[in-house]
């Protein structure tokens, strides 16, 4: 019998995960619907985007902290409410947390299932938890983006890093898979919150690493 605590933390976890803090923080602050611009999905990368190009890279930056942490806070007080209520198997309280509210990130069903893409939900657990995990994740996707910005022919320059940041998509999810190996290692009892969330974010991000492979080929 499945335990009803399973079904409401897993609601409840949606449902934080479904706050569309990006799309109220770029209303509010520019007036705009952040839905058509850059990228096009909710997320705090693309809230990065717009606010630099409206208001300038500090501000962009300082927007992008603000909406990173709050789409940081609700994957946590997630994690935190499973952990209550499921004492008994913090395992699958910390997985339950995480899934739901990645999934409710990615796929809120206020806004017809179109959102952001999760990493900053996942970071936020990481860093509740671990913070050395959250480091040593950081540093594993920051790598392999910046190995695979070289190996497809990037120029390295001054530009180097923040192309690699923000063109290296096929990169980064290697390199996130990559980092479920490692945690698998180095902390096992968050293999499972992070392969599960990582499967979100890559299934989020299938769109760009079609159109940066075909970038490649043309």
């Amino acid at each position: 019998m499945i335990n009803i605590n399973y079904i409401l933390i897993s609601l409840i976890a949606y449902l934080l995960g479904s706050i569309p803090f990006a799309l109220i923080y770029v209303k509010l602050f520019l007036n705009k619907d952040m839905r058509t611009f850059g990228s096009k999905n909710t997320g705090a990368l693309n809230t990065l985007r717009i606010v630099s190009h409206e208001k300038g890279k500090l501000i962009g930056l300082i927007s992008f902290l603000i909406v990173f942490l709050l789409d940081a806070s609700k994957s946590v007080l997630a994690v935190i409410l499973a952990m209550h209520f499921l004492p008994e198997n913090l395992t699958l309280a910390i997985t339950l947390g995480t899934f739901f509210s990645i999934l409710g990130h990615n796929y809120p069903i206020i806004l017809n299932f179109k959102g952001g893409r999760g990493a900053a939900s996942l970071l936020g657990v990481l860093l509740f938890l671990n913070w050395k995990i959250f480091i040593g994740w950081l540093i594993t996707v920051l790598c392999f983006m910046m190995l695979f910005e070289i190996f497809l022919g990037g120029k390295i320059d001054n530009k180097f890093i923040k192309k690699s940041i923000s063109d290296q998509i096929v990169g980064r999810l290697i390199g996130e898979i990559y980092a479920v190996w490692w945690i698998s290692i180095a902390a096992p009892t968050l293999l499972y919150p992070v392969l599960f969330g990582t499967i979100l974010i890559i299934i989020s991000h299938k769109d760009r690493v079609i159109e940066q492979i075909k970038k490649k080929n043309v």
